[in-house]
Parts: structure tokens; sequence; C-alpha cells
């Protein structure tokens, strides 16, 4: 397949391609730099918090962060929306993901056996405001409410509260309905053995609903009664004459002081004191051994990215660019959420890899993705020692967004300068190849042009660019100068050779003749002798002869007078009363048209044109094969084909064989042959305004056939 110098410079250009893959290479480099070189800052600053907190020990017992009991211990969360006692569920979301099960496990009494179907319940507390908010989703198969006449709250399906206020005092409340709707809290003895309420609690509000599985009590209770223990209990009520609680289940229980479980939020002591060590975009917890997180600080949410700087000269192409290439650039690129506001509320237990290797002692570095963002987390984790004890872990987190961001910037301008150099470039090479190809073409039909139809070479006109193509410009010139002197000396040669033969020649044929008639009485061998002499010499003559016809024919030709004149009918005439005679062994076959054929023409000089090329047919013809004549009248021109089967012309010499004394004959003849037969007959058909080719038969027969068109 031919590739053109374009093509070539082109598919070199395409090496431009190595830009956008080194740019790839240096991001990923520099992409992994970045996050070592942040890792290490995480961990530099998770370290430097628990260094912090570990020289605050009276901060651990403060904030209860030992000895405590995972069964019983209640977490407070900071609710994300404000909460209406309207005996729904949607002002609890999101914790309300994060809300535990109370099941067998928690049973504090039962007077029966246990049957999940019979009671269980999730809670959720929570803070906002003033109030402490809980929330339980009671699975009860035979819901019994309260009777209005009873002063036994308890003899119904209940709810059981113990707190410890912020002075240490305990209060025993109760929360019972008569039926779905609002219900207020009942202040009980602290007894348990005493059932009778002693007063009402109207700050400690609820709702009482039912749900298809149960019920559902929402209620909130003033922070300002509420101290650090804290407990609640579920009363299962089934039988509606005795009423007697047949199961008890609580996250503690409810009625002794010291089986209160404490009320676990995070600490604002730590929150503070980790605010001064806080790093921008960044999140800082602190979780307890129990992997409850104690304390949060800062936020995740990664802020708009910086803009590019509008220094640069190339920011409003490249601008434009990204516009243009951001579906390319979505394929090398890693997608992020740029700016991210947490839906989710935050963790009560913290279940990340690494951490439990920290509670070991151990520090390390993990990776996550949040689950609701395309935002990958970075997180380094180490352990809280105090006392040579570990009471925790610290766990500093950033998201990797600046990093990538940086990354997909650095792709994004490989990508644009890679398009922008490829144009630039692309272009520069093809005018560059469009260029060498013109100059190239040009030299091309220059030496193309140089010799013409009829085998005359014109020298062309050397360029003087001093370049490899001027070189070559100027070779080519000097070679068809050589090979014009060579073919006017050739053409000379005949006319030359014909001039100084024929004095010596008229001499030998006197001398001859002479000697014939000085010998008195020649014998029979030398009269043979003179006589071959002689008609040698009338050979070489006649062979002079034809090559003064073959050099003077363009100037006989200027002195001819053309007429008008039937060329069908001549073919005819000049095939019976020449051809056939003078070849009598060959079969000859003619077609022509049946309308006549008038050409303006040379009849003469046209005859001695059919004569050479039967001449060249006959030579060549294979025997028992005849020699075929055709004439066609076309359009605007006349085509006569001499046709022969035999041999082909090779098609290196097809285009010699019309110029001056050139023969491919390969045998000897009685009549001699100096190649001078085609070139008579190029010349008279282009003194006639034609044209004349060979073209070789190939299919079927072999051989070849001479078209000569002529003009109408």
């Amino acid at each position: 397949m031919r590739i053109s110098l374009r093509l070539k410079l082109t598919l070199l250009s395409l090496l431009l391609l190595l830009i956008p893959l080194i740019g790839f290479r240096f991001s990923a480099i520099l992409q992994s730099n970045l996050m070592t070189s942040r890792e290490d800052a995480l961990m530099f600053t998770a370290r430097a918090v628990a260094t912090t907190l570990s020289n605050r020990p009276d901060i651990f017992d403060r904030e209860l962060v030992h000895s405590l009991n995972q069964n019983r211990d209640l977490y407070l969360f900071h609710l994300s929306n404000s909460i209406r006692l309207n005996g729904k569920t949607d002002d609890w979301q999101p914790e309300l993901l994060q809300s535990e099960e109370f099941g067998a496990e928690h049973v504090l009494s039962s007077s029966v056996p246990y049957s999940r179907k019979s009671l269980t319940f999730k809670h959720l507390l929570g803070q906002r405001g003033k109030y402490l908010y809980a929330l339980f989703l009671v699975v009860d198969d035979k819901v019994i409410y309260r009777n209005p006449n009873s002063l036994y709250p308890g003899k119904a399906d209940h709810l059981q509260i113990g707190i410890e206020d912020r002075e240490g005092n305990f209060s025993r409340y109760l929360l019972a309905a008569e039926k779905p709707g609002w219900v207020n809290g009942f202040l009980m003895d602290p007894d348990t053995e005493n059932q009778i309420p002693q007063a009402n609690e109207p700050r400690i509000q609820g709702v009482w609903a039912e749900t298809t599985d149960g019920y559902l009590i929402e209620m909130r209770i003033p922070l300002s009664m509420v101290g650090k223990r804290l407990a609640f209990a579920v009363a299962d009520v089934d039988e509606s004459r005795k009423r007697t609680v047949n199961t008890l289940i609580g996250t503690a229980n409810p009625g002794k002081i010291g089986e209160l479980g404490w009320l676990l939020s995070p600490s604002k002591n730590i929150e503070s004191l980790l605010e001064s060590l806080g790093r921008p975009h960044s999140r800082i917890r602190v979780i307890d051994e129990n992997r409850i997180v104690r304390a949060r600080f800062g936020s995740l949410s990664t802020g708009e990215i910086a803009a590019e700087s509008t220094e640069d000269r190339l920011a409003p192409l490249l601008k434009w660019l990204n516009t243009k290439l951001a579906p390319v650039y979505r394929i090398f690129t890693e997608p992020f959420t740029t700016t991210f506001s947490p839906t989710t509320s935050q963790p009560k237990k913290l279940e990340l890899q690494g951490i439990e290797e920290g509670l070991q002692g151990k520090s390390s570095i993990t990776h996550y993705h949040l689950p609701d963002a395309e935002i990958e987390i970075m997180a380094a984790i180490t352990p809280l020692v105090n006392e040579g004890k570990v009471m925790g872990a610290v766990v500093v987190e950033q998201s990797t967004n600046s990093i990538l961001a940086l990354k997909n910037r650095m792709i994004e301008e490989s990508i644009g300068l890679t398009v922008m150099a490829f144009v630039i470039v692309g272009l520069g090479l093809l005018l560059f190849a469009s260029r060498i190809s013109s100059r190239i073409r040009r030299l091309r039909n220059q030496a193309a042009g140089s010799i013409s139809k009829d085998g005359q070479i014109t020298v062309m006109q050397a360029v003087r660019t001093r370049d490899e193509i001027g070189d070559l410009s100027r070779t080519l010139a000097s070679m068809l100068g050589q090979l014009k002197e060579q073919n006017e000396y050739r053409e000379k040669m005949a006319d030359n050779l014909e001039h100084e033969m024929r004095t010596p020649l008229a001499g030998i044929s006197a001398s001859l003749k002479n000697l014939g008639l000085e010998l008195e009485k020649p014998t029979q061998q030398e009269q043979e002798l003179i006589h071959w002499a002689l008609t040698d010499v009338k050979r070489l003559e006649s062979l002079l002869t034809a090559i003064r016809d073959a050099t003077n024919l363009r100037e006989a030709l200027q002195q001819d007078f053309p007429e008008d004149f039937d060329l069908a009918a001549a073919l005819t005439l000049w095939l019976e009363h020449g051809l056939r005679p003078g070849y009598p062994d060959v079969d000859f076959v003619l077609h022509t048209p049946e309308k006549p054929a008038m050409l303006h023409g040379d009849a003469d000089r046209l005859r001695q044109m059919v004569e050479k090329l039967v001449d060249n047919a006959v030579s060549f013809h294979l025997p028992d094969t005849p020699v075929r004549l055709q004439l066609e009248i076309l359009k605007n021109s006349f085509r006569l084909k001499v046709c022969n089967q035999g041999p082909t012309i090779n098609r290196e010499t097809m285009a010699q064989i019309f110029n001056s004394m050139v023969s491919i004959r390969k045998h000897k003849e009685k009549t001699p042959h100096l190649g001078l037969g085609l070139f008579i007959v190029r010349t008279i058909v282009e003194h006639h305004q034609g044209s004349v080719e060979a073209e070789n038969i190939e299919r079927g027969e072999t051989g070849v056939c001479f078209v000569i068109r002529l003009p109408r």
C-alpha cells in the first residue's frame, strides 16, 4: 500500500500522545507522594491529640471513660432535626437507623416464659435544644391500656424511667396511657413496692400511638432534670383482669440508683480541646474502649475546590477546552464529589478498619469511601493511653478531594495541552508535508514532461533551493541534458553516416565497374565476386537512401499536398494492389465501415504508414495466422488497427519502439532493418495530428495491435 508523505508525517505527529502519558505518570507519582505526605500529617495530628488528652487525666474521670458497661449505658445522640411529638418517626431520621433493639438479653424480670412476639422494643435517645428526647418502638402482641379510674398506672402496659439528677438525687417515673394520644409522666415512690403515684409530672411529656405490631412512645424530658445516669424499662401486661406485669425489659434497672446506666454523650470538654488542635476540612473523633464516640470536632465537608489562577494566559483557552473535552476527561480522571454535606447521622460506634489495632495500642492508616458520596476518606488511628492503659483511640479523618482535584487538573491540562500541541504541530507538519510533496510533485511533473510522446527531450529548469530536493532537481536536469545531447547525436548520426558513406561507396562502385572492364578475360569466379561486390554496394546505397528518407521525412512532409479522400476505399485499394501481391504467403483480413471514411491528408504518406505497419506485422506474425486491418469511425476521429498474432512487446520497451533506430527483431532477414519503420509511422501520424500506440493482446491468442487515431 502506498503511504504518502503527509500520512507519514501525520502518523509521526502521534508521538505527541506521549505528552498525556507522561502527564498521567507524573500525576500518579504526585498523587502517591501527596498521599504519603497527607498520611504523615494526619498521623502527626492524631498523635498530637492523643498526647494532649493523655496529659489531662482529669478529663477521663470527669467524662466517665473508665469502667463503662456497654450493656446498660445509654448514648445520647445530637439529633439532626427538630422533634415534634406527633407519634411519627420521620423527625428521627437519620439517627433512627442506629436505634438499638432490646429483647431476651435485656429482660429484667418475667413471670412467664419469654416470647419475642410478646415484647421487644427499639430505643433511641437524643438531645435537641433544652430537651432530652426518647423514642420507643414497642412490639407487643396485646396492648393493655390504663384504667381511667385506677390508682395504679402500673397495672397496664407502661414505661418506667429512673433518673439520677445533677445533684445525685434519684427519682422514678412512670408513663402509661388510657388511650392513644398525649401522655404525661407520674412521679413514683423510690420504693418499687409502692405503686401509687406521688404526683403528676407535667415536665415529662409524650405521645402514645398504636402501630401495626404494637405501639410507639415518643417523649421528652427537660435536660435540667437529668444528670449522668438514666434507665428505661418497658413493662408488658397481657391480661386485663389481674393486670400483672408478665415481662419487664429495660436498658438497665430503673428501680435502683446503683443499677442505672451512665448517660454517654459527646464531651464538650474534649471537643473544646479538639477545637484548638483541629485541621481545616478534617474531622477528629475520640472513641472509648467500646468504640463509642465520646467526642468529635470538625467536618469532612470539602468546600469548593480552589479555582485556577487567572494570571495564566492559557487559562481562558484551557477553560474553553475543558468544556469541549469534558467527555474525554471523564474517561481518564477519577470522579469525586466536590462539595459534601453529611446526610446521615454521626455513628455512635466506629467500625473502621484499624480501630481494633488502635485499641490494642498500634497506630495505623486506613482509607474508605462514604456510602452516599464519591469521596475517599483517609483516617489516621492512634491509641489513647492513660497511666499505661489503652483507654480508647483518636481518629483523624480527611478527604482526599484536594489531592484528586490536583491529579485530575494535571491530567486535564496534559490532555488539553496535548490537543493544542497536536493541532499546532499537526498543522505545521501537514503544511510542511504539503510543501515538500508539492515540490516533489512539481519535480515529478517536470521530469515526466521532459520527454515528449515522440521521444524528444527538453531540459528541465533546475531549482536553486539548497536542500535535498534542490540537489535532486539539479541532478535530474544534468542527466536530462546529457540524454538530450546523446539523443541529438544519435539522430544526426544517421544523416552524417549517409553523407560520409555515400561518396566512398560511389568510388567503390566505379572502381568495381572499371575493374570488370580492365580484365580482358575474367574467370567465372572473378565475375561472380565483382557481381556480389556490386550487389552489396547497391544494398548499402539503398540503406543510405532509407536513412536519408527517414531523417528528411519531417522536411519532406511540409511540402506534401493534402487532399480529401476515402480512407476505407484507399485501404481496400492498397491491400489489393500492393500488400497482397507483395506478401503472397500472408493472409490479410480487412474490416472497413460501410459508409465512406473521408479524411483530409496525404494519401501517399498514409499508404507509406500502412505499408510500414503491415511490414512490421508480417515480420512478427506466426505462420498460418492472418494479419488483421480494421478501420472504425468514431465521433471525432478514425481508428485504424493493424494486428498480428505472435510475441508480445515488453512493457519496458513499449515506449521506445517508435524512436529512431530502435529495433527489437531477434532474427535476420534478407531486407535490412535499422529500426526506422515505426519511427516513420509515428512521424507521418503526428504530421496528420494523430496518435499511434502499441497494445499487447493477452486474452486468448497473444499478439500485438498498433492503433492509429486520425482526426476526422
